[in-house]
């Protein structure tokens, strides 16, 4: 009685520990599934022509370990560029023509944040 009392907590025990390790293998956070901050998250380059330069940044708090460098890129070339990124940090430079421009930043796991530069 005592040994099959043993081999079925051995079992019980075992069971578990297989069990434990199969669920708390798949506890990574998925691809994009983390927001980056970026600031500002709207930027507005109407108003004159003197300011053609607008800086970008993702916040620490946002950013895990490792996921530096950072992939800088915008929706349409034509009206500007991220000439210069380097950190948590990407300056755009817009072109002389005008409307909407998406920001877009995305970290080494996915994670993924965007920006709006009006001009």
């Amino acid at each position: 009685m005592k040994k099959s009392l043993f081999v079925v907590a051995s079992v019980a025990m075992a069971s578990v520990v297989v069990l434990g390790s199969v669920l708390l293998s798949g506890c990574e956070e998925g691809k994009g599934t983390h927001a980056l901050d970026v600031s500002p998250s709207f930027a507005d380059l109407t108003s004159g022509f003197t300011n053609f330069t607008q800086t970008f940044t993702v916040s620490e708090e946002s950013l895990r370990d490792l996921s530096l460098p950072l992939v800088w890129r915008v929706s349409n070339p034509a009206l500007g560029n991220i000439t210069i990124s380097g950190g948590r940090t990407a300056a755009y430079t817009r072109s002389n023509a005008h409307g909407d421009n998406g920001i877009f930043v995305e970290d080494q796991f996915g994670a993924e944040g965007a920006a709006t530069i009006r001009q």
